[in-house]
């Protein structure tokens, strides 16, 4: 495996990142993967703009280099291999974020309120992105689902078959 993409963040007041070496292209070409292969630059900003914009929501929270390159490598450790991989992706690390912050909220006072409202909202998110996780594996698969018979049990004069079997359909079935 190879590392993930980093960036370097001098101030957290704000969104401007940094290629971490001195090498542009090959930090873009790195960005351009971990976004899903893809061929636009600016695919890869806007999606590294709206990453930082859930990571830190509000104009008045400080988004940290640990944490935007933590939820870059998530994106990264998903391997998206489309722009919709990509946006999945960032959503899957948006929502779970969101939701642990929201966690942290509800025990920061420890009171009823706290944990009723926070929690909620932290119960809510993470149901989210196991949804959203779900979404982007039948994404990924196609659709498609895998079933494994372990045990068939044939009485005495039955039949049993193996493998596809399609019925023609008649008229008037």
């Amino acid at each position: 495996r190879k590392p993930p993409p980093r960036v370097r963040k001098p101030h957290p007041g704000n969104n401007r990142c940094l290629a971490p070496t001195a090498d542009l292209e090959l930090h873009r070409a790195r960005l351009r993967q971990a976004f899903g292969d893809t061929l636009s630059d600016e695919f890869v900003d806007v999606m590294m703009s709206k990453l930082m914009d859930a990571l830190a929501p509000s104009p008045h929270d400080e988004l940290g280099e640990t944490t935007l390159n933590a939820g870059l490598a998530l994106v990264s450790s998903m391997q998206p291999k489309s722009e919709l991989d990509a946006l999945l992706a960032v959503q899957i690390v948006a929502t779970g974020f969101s939701g642990l912050r929201f966690l942290r909220e509800s025990h920061r006072h420890m009171t009823n309120d706290f944990i009723d409202v926070y929690g909620g909202y932290a119960e809510r998110l993470l149901r989210l992105q196991n949804d959203l996780i779900r979404a982007f594996d039948r994404h990924r698969r196609g659709n498609r689902q895998t079933v494994e018979v372990r045990h068939v049990h044939l009485h005495p004069g039955s039949q049993g078959v193996i493998g596809i079997v399609n019925h023609e359909r008649k008229e008037g079935d």
